[in-house]
């Protein structure tokens, strides 16, 4: 029998693996597999932060659309006062301006949750509107076999599923008027010539989204009449005095304002008591055509003279004014009215309107 030649064992060198193992191999996999589930995750979470911003993006589209429709309801109702021959003032109605802007909002998936209006003339016209959104797309599935998507309804927060993405959104409109109209031989004129159809008159009337709201919250107790003959009944609960004097305003100088604004909630003013009235000769915050600015001063001058007998204690315009009840004389306008500090705007400088007060006491 033979003998068999049994070899040491000796170690691989080092560096070197044994033959037949697969540690190369495995190490591969499970490297593939790391880097699989960390794409994963990082897919995940573009997609979410993907998800987040387009519900951003969607939830400021329908504050903008909101906003402009709010105004827009505005834009409408004083283009038909052009058309019906009175001088259109975008006076804010809230009913008008938020079932507007809360159908918009819901086209576009959200809610409204606030709606405001300011201005810049003392709360008087509420033009710029600004509106607050909640984004609202349900998360859920509609139907038990999933027939209809999640994202087909806008929730109405009386849902009791968790699963909903919200997320708020505001934005602020105007509404304003930068053609000039004005009055000829009673007739209402806008930019050079009369409008009797809506859409050209619509078009006279700009809309647009802002960054500021105005500087005064809108006073819905403002009361202003609607055109150039105003009964005192419109103005508010006038004294009898400046009713008075009104009427025979009225009579003397027929259509010689565009509108007019009475009493209204302001303390320590002739306006809390009714014992003034606003005659504006321009529109809110502009300044009167050359023909207005000539009827504003030759009314003043016949009230001034007749001031004694009507009751008048004063008058403000052009940023002056003259005082009955505080001694200055009697005269033409532009001798006996004095100058007043500036107050900021053309509406609270009085050039867009005349201010008379009549009535017992002192100027207020």
């Amino acid at each position: 029998m033979g003998l068999r030649r049994i070899l040491p064992h000796t170690a691989p060198a080092p560096g070197r693996r044994a033959p037949g193992r697969g540690d190369d191999g495995q190490a591969n996999v499970l490297l593939l597999f790391g880097l699989t589930l960390a794409l994963l995750a990082l897919t995940l979470l573009f997609v979410r932060v993907g998800a987040a911003n387009d519900q951003r993006s969607q939830t400021q589209t329908a504050a903008d659309a909101a906003a402009l429709a709010a105004v827009g309801a505005l834009q409408e109702r004083a283009a038909q006062d052009i058309v019906e021959g009175s001088y259109p003032m975008p006076w804010f109605d809230e009913e008008a301006a938020e079932a507007r802007a809360e159908e918009y909002a819901r086209s576009n998936g959200a809610v409204l949750t606030d709606i405001r209006a300011s201005d810049n003339v003392m709360g008087r016209s509420g033009n710029i509107v600004r509106v607050e959104v909640r984004g609202a797309v349900c998360q859920r599935e509609l139907e038990e076999d999933g027939s209809r998507h999640w994202n087909d309804v806008v929730c109405d927060g009386s849902e009791e599923e968790t699963a909903t993405v919200v997320g708020n959104a505001s934005a602020i409109a105007i509404v304003r008027i930068p053609h000039q109209c004005g009055r000829d031989g009673g007739e209402l004129v806008c930019d050079g010539g009369t409008v009797d159809d809506l859409a050209s008159a619509k078009r006279l009337i700009d809309v647009h989204l802002v960054d500021q709201e105005g500087r005064y919250r809108f006073d819905p107790n403002f009361v202003g009449g609607g055109g150039a003959t105003v009964d005192c009944a419109a103005l508010g609960s006038l004294h009898p005095v400046m009713c008075a004097v009104h009427q025979r305003l009225q009579q003397e100088f027929p259509g010689f304002y565009l509108t007019a604004g009475g009493q209204r909630n302001e303390p320590g003013s002739d306006h809390h008591t009714g014992e003034a009235v606003d005659y504006m000769m321009a529109e809110l915050g502009g300044v009167p055509t050359p023909q207005m600015h000539a009827n504003a001063v030759t009314v003043i001058d016949w009230v001034i003279q007749n001031s004694r007998r009507l009751g008048v204690k004063g008058i403000i315009y052009e940023q002056r004014i003259w005082n009955a009840t505080g001694g200055d004389p009697v005269g033409p306008w532009a001798r006996v009215s004095r100058p007043m500090e500036n107050r900021g705007s053309n509406t609270q400088n009085h050039i867009d309107h005349i201010h008379l007060a009549a009535g017992d006491g002192s100027m207020q």
